[in-house]
């Protein structure tokens, strides 16, 4: 897979998305970029005459991790919206759902269904071959399903769209689906990069507090050991991607460095090397560990007290861990910094197919982006270990009570400005090489961390 370059023009809308931020709620997120006026006639013609079908009826096909209840509330109230029915005393958290479903609209929506982790290449590939490719999909990695030819290039559509406001929106998340100025993705939710924990193996001193450094870190590694016959930390390595900011002042720097090292190698070798020097000394002096003398992985076999995942992760966990999680963020380098989260957005792509693209898009900035279209999806879905991109108080305090991950949500959401977008499918070309290099090189390697190895060649 080729990997692509932000180049000047992605640069500049981000600052244009940033400035949009800063305008008042009532302003609509600013234009993404202008279309030729040949290209708009064509795209003009194109929509109107997709509009409808033979039937006369409006339909999109979608491929979304939610029930047909769900997707049927989530038209119904699009539909509303749009034509002035809804009524504003009620919100997506009261409103009365088979009132809402009963609302009669001029499209279809039909929901093939995929999981919360979106549609993956071979998914994507699969459907094409099949015939059944659905117009609007949650992907797995929207830059590899660009790459592939998969995805459409919605920035013109996007900037149309009267959902996407850049002042209740978290728009570092919309400017990371960017790719050599093209928006192949609208972020529809997120989850974090945290550390897991095994209330069985909690150290005689007690639990890390909120905020903790690398150091403090190590210490409680060595508690647990000092108290337990255990594994402190499953597969160190794991946490190596998403040291970055920890080791250079807690700056917000890219996934494993790669942005920064295409850049300035010298600057970001440095971090890059305090990064695995502490990873690395975790091994030596046993903190961590692959998989005990067994060959057995530690987590699934209960003998490790922390491992590093996806907060997305969190309900299988708990339902092999009933009872005993416990979550930490990741280590700052100091205290007093607010710290770095690292997340994975999960995006909606249209299907170069599509036959009506501004509706699709509508229909996606909509779920991803209103009030009360989120409010629905929190209430009806289990979104445990989700987290919503739009800065509304109401749905965050909903996210917030979502199982055993509810009370970390809070904590992320008051550094969601600092957040660092990180690929988290084997679909994109960084994430794979970074885990496949990392797991050789902390369990068979003593060689100087090899940037360009873990990466690639950069074209």
């Amino acid at each position: 897979m080729k990997l692509r370059k932000i180049c000047a023009t992605a640069l500049a809308l981000c600052m244009t998305m940033l400035l949009g931020a800063c305008r008042r709620e009532s302003d609509i997120f600013p234009s993404l970029n202008e279309v030729p006026s040949a290209t708009k006639q064509t795209e003009t013609e194109t929509s109107d005459k997709n509009k409808s079908g033979t039937d006369g009826i409006r339909s999109l096909e979608v491929a979304l991790p939610y029930s047909d209840q769900t997707i049927r509330c989530l038209s119904a109230m699009f539909y509303s919206k749009n034509n002035g029915t809804w009524d504003s005393s009620v919100s997506g958290a009261t409103v009365n759902l088979d009132l809402l479903a009963a609302t009669a609209t001029n499209y279809v929506i039909r929901n093939t269904g995929v999981t919360n982790d979106g549609a993956s290449l071979e998914n994507l590939k699969g459907w094409r071959e099949s015939g059944s490719e659905p117009d609007l999909y949650l992907a797995a990695d929207p830059e590899s399903a660009s790459d592939a030819g998969l995805a459409s290039d919605i920035s013109v559509y996007a900037s149309r769209t009267r959902y996407i406001d850049g002042s209740k929106i978290y728009a570092a998340s919309l400017s990371s689906q960017i790719v050599e100025g093209r928006l192949y993705g609208l972020p529809h939710y997120c989850a974090a990069t945290v550390i897991f924990g095994n209330r069985d193996y909690v150290p005689k001193e007690g639990r890390l507090q909120a905020k903790f450094t690398a150091e403090d870190f190590t210490k409680y590694l060595e508690h647990i050991a000092g108290t337990y016959k255990c594994i402190p930390l499953a597969s160190g390595y794991e946490l190596m991607p998403y040291l970055g900011s920890c080791f250079s002042g807690d700056k917000t720097v890219s996934y494993m460095m790669n942005r920064e090292y295409r850049t300035d190698k010298d600057s970001a070798e440095n971090v890059i090397n305090a990064a695995s020097t502490y990873v690395r000394r975790l091994y030596e002096t046993k903190m961590s560990a692959n998989a005990d003398k067994d060959g057995a992985d530690p987590v699934y076999s209960r003998n490790a007290a922390l491992w590093v995942d996806s907060s997305a992760s969190c309900r299988t966990w708990e339902e092999y861990y009933p009872g005993k999680l416990y979550f930490l963020q990741l280590p700052c380098s100091s205290i007093s910094n607010s710290g770095v989260p690292y997340l994975r957005a999960y995006s909606l792509s249209v299907s170069q197919k599509c036959e009506d693209m501004q509706f699709a898009v509508d229909f996606a900035s909509f779920i991803s982006y209103d009030e009360d279209a989120q409010l629905l999806i929190y209430r009806l879905e289990n979104m445990e270990g989700l987290m919503p991109l739009v800065r509304s108080g109401k749905v965050w305090s909903m996210a917030g009570n979502e199982g055993v991950f509810g009370t970390m949500v809070d904590d992320l959401r008051q550094t969601m400005d600092n957040a660092v977008y990180c690929p988290g499918s084997f679909d994109n070309r960084i994430y794979r090489k970074t885990n496949e290099y990392t797991v050789l090189y902390f369990g068979f390697s003593n060689d100087r961390f090899n940037a360009e190895a873990c990466y690639g060649v950069y074209d």
